[in-house]
């Protein structure tokens, strides 16, 4: 069973589990490994970024820039490659006529949303429901079931692909998302990740290079790819995306390009000792709150079972 393999800024081969083993993407580039592809499919309500350049002009403090990091080198150079910067409404809504922005809605209990890129004064977007989006995506096909393959989070960065013209993906809103939520206690936490992945990378960068130039040299789907890993490609077709049924497309059709992504089979978890640890002082942070808060809620209802005793026995 081959081994996760993540070198941050080059690949990372992640099959994203807990424990045990499961399919994993092969992800190529400067995000590889930093940023996972936000899970907007897990999510509801609605988001805005604006590009990191657009928050420093507003006087907003950026993500890296928070005095505590001074402590943490490793989480501080990670933050400052966050090219978006979460924003509230009333911060979108501040440089609206004149800034690049994004605004992001999704509703996992309705199937659908919204993408609305802003950019050198124009607005470019759609709203969609999975099906209808789906539909388009797939095209003609005599597969009834095609539709039930997409991604929504595949599909969402695709199109926000071809709306900035690569410039900007799902991996770069998980980047802002992670900075936007981040608290100072959790700083050292994952400054002792970071420098842990940054360890196992060193070793282990030499097997990734040469997983790099065996995907570039790769003819068929399939290959088979040093330090054990097989792996199959996966083309997924171009697109046009415009209004129609229950999409509606703002700008003017959205012509999405083609991609190629490539997966590799039974990939053992990539779960480092920090962050199994990180994740275990967080469970037992949350368990501490909940008895703490069962505790309140008894001192409550005794306080008020003992008032109500009061006034019956006064009565």
């Amino acid at each position: 069973m081959p081994e996760a393999l993540v070198i941050p800024g080059l690949l990372a081969i992640d099959p994203h589990r807990w424990e045990g083993r499961g399919q994993a993407e092969i992800v190529r580039g400067p995000l590889a490994g930093k940023a996972d592809r936000f899970e907007l499919s897990d999510t509801k309500g609605e988001r805005w970024l604006v590009p990191r350049e657009v928050a420093a002009h507003r006087g907003l403090r950026l993500p890296d820039r928070h005095p505590a990091l001074a402590e943490y080198p490793r989480l501080r150079a990670r933050l400052a490659e966050a090219a978006l910067v979460v924003v509230d409404e009333a911060g979108r809504l501040a440089g609206a006529t004149r800034d690049a922005s994004i605004y992001l809605a999704y509703h996992r209990g309705a199937g659908g949303g919204n993408l609305e890129v802003a950019l050198g004064g124009e607005t470019r977007g759609f709203s969609a429901e999975n099906a209808g989006l789906f539909r388009q995506v797939v095209g003609e096909t005599d597969d009834e079931d095609a539709g039930w393959n997409c991604s929504v989070d595949v599909v969402y960065d695709r199109v926000l692909r071809a709306l900035t013209n690569d410039a900007l993906s799902l991996a770069d809103v998980a980047l802002a998302e992670f900075a936007a939520h981040l608290s100072p206690e959790q700083f050292a936490d994952f400054e002792a990740e970071l420098a842990e992945i940054d360890a196992q990378a060193a070793e282990r960068r030499p097997l990734a290079e040469a997983v790099l130039a065996a995907l570039d040299a790769a003819t068929g789907d399939a290959v088979e790819l040093p330090g054990g890993y097989t792996a199959r490609r996966v083309v997924e077709p171009a697109f046009r995306l415009r209004s129609g049924g229950d999409v509606t497309v703002g700008g003017g059709p959205i012509a999405v390009p083609a991609s190629v992504r490539w997966f590799a089979a039974d990939v053992q978890d990539f779960t480092p000792a920090a962050r199994k640890a990180r994740r275990a002082r967080s469970f037992a942070r949350r368990q501490a709150q909940e008895r703490s808060s069962r505790a309140s809620l008894w001192l409550l209802a005794a306080v008020f079972l003992g008032l109500v005793i009061a006034v019956i026995a006064r009565c």
